[in-house]
């Protein structure tokens, strides 16, 4: 059970991440490129504040109130999702400026496409490889995330790493088994996430 409220938190977070991000780094590199830098440094504020520090000031903001979410899934869906978007943001945004994306976007409009249309036949497909980076290496990060899980929601959402850190005083058998089946998965994720990047031949 604490396997699969890591995995549905996870997935939750990056779909958001993605529905989101997604249309946003396209408006900003095809209609507002100078903004770039702002955003690279918007981007990045949730890695200039600690967990600790972040997670205490979640549960005054939203221990009571209207918006009392502490030990709900809602309030690590959000969390997850603003840890997300660093990795998101700087893989796609590479992936684009790879692409050189106005003058693929140019190419589009010559041929007949509308905006929206070469943004979703011609654009999206080239970004393939950046989001599928981007989703393996923020999922693997969000699936081993223990402070905001253990701050936020503790057992009343038990995750993997919560569960595993209650049961660190149980048996030791038990424990290496849960560990061990961990790093298989790890392990299978790793491999499918390497299978499904390789180039089409």
């Amino acid at each position: 059970a604490a396997f699969g409220r890591s995995l549905l938190v996870c997935c939750g977070a990056l779909v958001l991440a993605v529905v989101l991000i997604l249309p946003l780094l396209f408006v900003t590199h095809y209609y507002f490129p100078k903004l770039d830098g702002l955003m690279n440094l918007l981007i990045l504020l949730p890695f200039a504040v600690p967990p600790v520090v972040s997670s205490v000031g979640l549960l005054q903001l939203y221990g009571s109130g209207p918006l009392a979410m502490v030990g709900t899934p809602w309030i690590l869906l959000g969390c997850y999702f603003t840890v997300a978007l660093p990795f998101m943001y700087r893989a796609i945004t590479n992936n684009l400026q790879a692409i050189n994306l106005p003058d693929l976007m140019d190419a589009a409009h010559l041929l007949g496409a509308s905006t929206w249309q070469a943004a979703w036949l011609v654009v999206l497909p080239n970004l393939r490889k950046g989001l599928m980076v981007s989703l393996f290496l923020s999922f693997s990060f969000l699936f081993g995330e223990f402070v905001f899980a253990n701050l936020l929601v503790g057992t009343r959402y038990e995750t993997l790493q919560v569960y595993l850190n209650n049961m660190k005083n149980s048996s030791g058998h038990f424990n290496s088994a849960l560990v061990i089946s961990y790093f298989f998965f790890v392990l299978i994720f790793t491999w499918a996430a390497t299978r499904l990047n390789k180039d089409k031949s």
